[in-house]
């Protein structure tokens, strides 16, 4: 009777161990899943905003403005002006690719990506394409079923 006791004992304990367990890695894998959606998300917005050509600016700007909050359209909204002029005016082609990207901070539904990337552009002033490298972070809400991104620009290396 002690051991059928004993034995009921430690099986209940053993199902609750695994059953905690099992919710352990559930949310770790969910959380990796997030991370990953972040990452993600931020490569395809720095791939369309180091993308452009100066003969469909409205693409770009659909782009820019695509998949982010209001903040951020409003930030594009206000420099439209200024960068259609010098993408015009210079005749400047773009393309960009995502070399890296990883999250680098976490606060709630808010990540942060640092992304390495490199731009391909030329210009009437530099008619033969250069490929620039450059490091960015973009902040990236997930906000119920969307993730947005929030923020964007170049990583100043904490300044």
């Amino acid at each position: 009777m002690v051991v059928a006791v004993l034995a009921t004992v430690a099986a209940v304990a053993l199902g609750v161990q695994w059953h905690s367990a099992s919710s352990a890695l559930a949310a770790e894998r969910g959380a990796a899943l997030d991370r990953t959606t972040a990452e993600n998300t931020a490569r395809a917005y720095t791939e369309r905003s180091l993308t452009y050509d100066h003969t469909d600016i409205d693409s770009f700007f659909a782009g820019v403005e695509d998949g982010t909050t209001d903040a951020l359209k409003e930030r594009f909204a206000g420099v439209r002006d200024v960068l259609t002029q010098i993408m015009t005016e210079s005749q400047v082609v773009a393309s960009g690719t995502v070399d890296a990207a990883t999250v680098t901070a976490q606060d709630g539904d808010s990540y942060t990506v640092s992304v390495f990337a490199t731009q391909q552009t030329q210009n009437l002033q530099q008619p033969e394409p250069g490929s620039v490298p450059t490091l960015l972070t973009v902040t990236v809400e997930h906000t119920g079923d969307q993730w947005l991104v929030a923020d964007y620009g170049a990583d100043l290396g904490g300044q």
